[in-house]
């Protein structure tokens, strides 16, 4: 069965406002989350739920008649000031906003949830070389702090959960086209940037796509 009716989380974003204008490029229903309802363009595919991400009762309302969910969700400020994401993400606001959303996949059927992470994320099957694991396990929680905090409590929870998931492991956001090719890896770093763009593409490419299932997929352009 092809879905057809996307969740988003995180669409008035960077990434966020790219995935909404690709998936309606493909033809996509889009229920889309938003503290601010103006700042997401009016669209007769677009049905828009004003809330936050971690209330449940607003994930609930978001959920009904969605067939999978795809978050862009990160701390605030993540692309201006890394002491502003720092300070943001003292609140846990992506390990709150999944751990209020599990329990309702369950109950709406959805099994597919795709989100975005960091390179620093670490998994099982990682097999970075040794300078590369020490910078991205030993330097980067340094440098990120509760940012570090927020996607490792989050990933435990993906864990423990029986949904589909998928996590697209990014670095810095590049908002220019790309002429390169995404490059991805379920167990190597690729690179500390990658295009907006092309992220977007894979996000909703694993909409209909179980290769990358229980990953963490690092990626660059």
């Amino acid at each position: 069965m092809t879905i057809k009716t996307l969740a988003l989380l995180g669409a008035t974003g960077l990434v966020g406002q790219q995935v909404v204008k690709e998936a309606l490029a493909q033809g996509y229903h889009l229920r889309i989350l938003a503290r601010t309802p103006s700042k997401v363009k009016p669209h007769p595919n677009v049905t828009v739920i004003q809330g936050d991400a971690r209330d449940s009762e607003s994930l609930d309302i978001l959920l009904k008649g969605a067939e999978a969910v795809v978050s862009t969700l990160g701390p605030a400020g993540i692309n201006q000031s890394m002491k502003a994401a720092r300070a943001s993400a003292r609140d846990m606001p992506c390990f709150n906003s999944t751990r209020a959303l599990l329990p309702l996949l369950a109950k709406h059927n959805i099994r597919r949830f795709i989100l975005t992470g960091g390179v620093s994320l670490k998994l099982p099957e990682d097999r970075n070389g040794f300078f590369m694991n020490f910078l991205l396990s030993r330097v980067a929680p340094r440098l990120l702090g509760d940012i570090y905090i927020d996607r490792e409590k989050e990933y435990e929870l993906l864990q423990q959960s029986d949904i589909n998931w998928t996590v697209a492991r990014c670095g810095a956001m590049d908002d220019a086209p790309s002429s390169k090719p995404l490059k991805t890896s379920g167990k190597k770093f690729q690179g500390g940037k990658v295009s907006t763009h092309l992220l977007s593409r894979f996000l909703l490419d694993q909409v209909n796509d179980d290769q990358f299932v229980g990953k963490g997929v690092y990626m660059a352009s």
